[in-house]
């Protein structure tokens, strides 16, 4: 119990850290942000269960991945496209292990930031912290938290897989998004996350 305690107070002492707001051009909600976990084998092989929260959905491809689909409603993005602050309210994912549910909802994706982070609303039982940086991004890489990982292990009993990939994300320029099995397809097609990071990068070398 006071194992757990510990990781809330560092929870909620992160969350109360300010955010960055360079993006400020108003997008609308357009097609959802699609995750690929890769490292679902890992999390089901460790007795972790995997499902969606919301408006969000989860399906699975024929490696066992958890693809999911987590509509974007509304944020904040640059007309260079160099930052973008984009929202994804009222969906999420839920983690159970051994009658433990960890809830992660409301992901803001945050390319304004030094690294690109995706923040989110964690719930343990009566426990709820806001703005809890959850993962981080790396072109259109997926990597858990540091602070995702402590309290994973704390409240789920797992290892502790702080910068681990879990798989990538890709933020879909369209309305209509096709089957799990074809998600490759919209890797190829790259996505707003990959345009922005080229942009920034090219920014740099100026």
């Amino acid at each position: 119990m006071m194992k757990k305690l510990a990781v809330s107070a560092a929870l909620a002492a992160l969350a109360a850290a300010p955010l960055s707001a360079s993006a400020n051009t108003p997008i609308s909600p357009v097609g959802p942000t699609v995750t690929v976990l890769t490292a679902t084998p890992t999390l089901v092989g460790a007795g972790v269960g995997v499902s969606a929260l919301g408006t969000g959905s989860l399906s699975f491809d024929a490696s066992g991945n958890a693809v999911g689909l987590f509509p974007i409603t509304g944020g904040f993005l640059d007309p260079d496209l160099s930052n973008a602050k984009v929202e994804h309210v009222g969906s999420g994912l839920r983690l159970s292990r051994s009658g433990v549910d960890v809830d992660l909802e409301n992901f803001l994706i945050d390319t304004t930031l030094a690294q690109d982070t995706i923040f989110g609303q964690v719930t343990v039982g009566s426990t709820v912290l806001n703005d809890v940086p959850l993962f981080t991004l790396s072109g259109l890489n997926l990597f858990l938290s540091d602070t995702a990982g402590a309290a994973l292990n704390s409240f789920l009993g797992i290892p502790n897989l702080a910068g681990a990939q879990l798989g990538f994300a890709l933020i879909s320029p369209v309305a209509a998004v096709p089957e799990p099995e074809t998600y490759a397809m919209m890797i190829a097609g790259l996505g707003a996350i990959a345009v922005m990071a080229r942009r920034r990068q090219q920014a740099l070398k100026i």
